[in-house]
């Protein structure tokens, strides 16, 4: 709407006298969306301000480097786009060593999801209304761009919400059942997931029913399983190494779809962490394996004593590495 491309530019203008600011999108992206069926969507989120969303080319005019593609970033529970308080960090860091290595916002993409309220955490699961939306964007990204293919990086829940956005294929949740559509296939080149969460939270043990803590819940949230078989180890979730093998372990479908599915997500998969990770804790591991590393992921990079958002706040120029080389740096 136009109304909307005016926020937009008072926006930009406003925050610009005083600090750089990456956001929100472009008033050119925002029309572009409005004229292609994307308006309900509200990917701008300007009840986050700036920090609800970036990306987008500023005019017609705008020359766009058909050598990089574009690069969609998708936070974690609790989080936004861009920085919006003390812990909602978003990707500032990030956005900003790629503006530095000479990419563009025309290049750079990303929408808040969820609210930066942390004590609402716990409610969030892998719901069908959010997983589409992010569906959209991208798909969104992609036609706007015209580019053949995209990076992804993401940071916490962001990770399996990313995946399951490449994936497609249907979604139980308390807010409906739905089909987020086909897999995008040879589309993604490479993702890169930080301090994800991909075979759940050793926390979330003994919360399946997700009463007290929904984004524990054993249908599309973050249960790891309760025990593993023929030996039970009851309570041993995060002992590493494990006193018997790990076999006939059930966790949550969602994540279970996610890791035995045959398609790999993008040409390239690459995991972060970080030993020291004060939310994922234990070590990273969750039943004997690191909980944060994707299924058949090409490398990994692990750190010793960042915390959850320190993993993602400080490590922009891996990550730069990681997605324009397809390498793990020294």
């Amino acid at each position: 709407m136009l109304f909307s491309s005016s926020i937009l530019l008072l926006l930009s203008t406003v925050f610009s006298q005083d600090i750089p600011q990456y956001g929100p999108i472009s008033a050119h992206f925002d029309s572009w969306l409005d004229r292609n069926g994307y308006e309900k969507y509200e990917y701008a989120r300007l009840d986050l301000g700036t920090a609800g969303s970036f990306g987008g080319m500023s005019s017609e005019m705008q020359y766009f480097d058909t050598t990089k593609d574009p690069v969609i970033f998708f936070h974690g529970n609790s989080d936004a786009a861009l920085t919006a308080n003390n812990f909602s960090t978003g990707w500032t860091s990030t956005v900003e060593y790629f503006l530095n290595q000479g990419y563009t916002l025309a290049h750079l993409y990303g929408t808040s999801w969820g609210n930066t309220n942390t004590t609402a955490a716990v409610e969030r699961d892998h719901d069908c209304v959010t997983v589409f939306r992010l569906r959209k964007f991208v798909e969104a990204v992609m036609d706007y761009t015209g580019a053949k293919q995209i990076n992804i990086i993401s940071h916490s829940m962001g990770v399996t919400l990313a995946r399951k956005v490449i994936l497609g294929g249907y979604i139980n949740a308390d807010d409906g059942s739905c089909n987020i559509g086909k897999p995008l296939g040879t589309k993604v080149r490479a993702i890169l997931g930080i301090a994800g969460a991909n075979f759940g939270l050793c926390a979330c043990v003994g919360h399946w029913l997700g009463v007290v803590w929904p984004t524990c819940n054993d249908d599309n949230g973050l249960w790891p399983g309760e025990t593993c078989y023929p030996t039970r180890m009851d309570g041993m979730c995060a002992t590493s190494p494990l006193p018997y093998p790990c076999n006939g372990l059930t966790y949550s479908k969602f994540l279970m779809d996610l890791n035995n599915s045959r398609f790999k997500p993008a040409q390239h998969i690459f995991s972060m962490w970080s030993m020291g990770d004060d939310l994922i804790g234990d070590g990273n591991m969750v039943w004997g394996r690191p909980t944060s590393e994707i299924p058949m992921s090409d490398g990994n990079k692990i750190y010793k004593n960042y915390s959850h958002m320190e993993t993602k706040l400080n490590t922009a120029a891996d990550q730069f590495h990681i997605i324009t080389q397809l390498n793990i740096p020294a």
